[in-house]
């Protein structure tokens, strides 16, 4: 039997320095040196859009371009529309879980649709399950595939 108190020993004696891990046995085994704590995992932050650039960057002549482009007035007299975020059709709001007849109608949407994606990825789900959709009656169904 371990005792609790060996356990609770062995636990305060790990040092903070990368330990192999995986090399048990004899023999010339593989070693991966890893953290030993989640503590040791960097924080993910996320990035805005605009960051500005170090000095360093600027000094070699890099320089950042506005996100937006403005269109000339000669080619807008001309009819030329921006096309982008500020042109795009309104977003479809989805609630999820999305049931099986909106899993279906959004199938039939355009590829260029986030809804089309969630769809064909629901449908690739049930497929891991062993399950597919089927129109019975005119009602769409769940069906057990084999």
């Amino acid at each position: 039997m371990i005792d609790p108190a060996q356990i609770q020993q062995a636990n305060s004696s790990i040092s903070d320095q990368p330990q192999a891990i995986g090399a048990s046995g004899a023999g010339g085994k593989e070693v991966e040196v890893g953290p030993v704590t989640p503590a040791e995992v960097p924080a993910i932050k996320e990035i805005g859009h605009e960051v500005p650039l170090p000095s360093e960057v600027v000094s070699v002549g890099v320089s950042q371009k506005p996100t937006t482009v403005q269109l000339p007035a000669s080619v807008s007299q001309m009819g030329v529309k921006a096309v982008g975020q500020a042109t795009a059709p309104p977003a479809v709001v989805v609630t999820l879980p999305l049931t099986d007849d909106q899993i279906a109608q959004g199938l039939h949407q355009s590829i260029m649709s986030s809804w089309r994606w969630l769809s064909e990825w629901c449908i690739r789900r049930l497929k891991q399950v062993h399950l597919g959709l089927k129109t019975i009656h005119g009602k769409m169904m769940r069906v057990k595939y084999v």
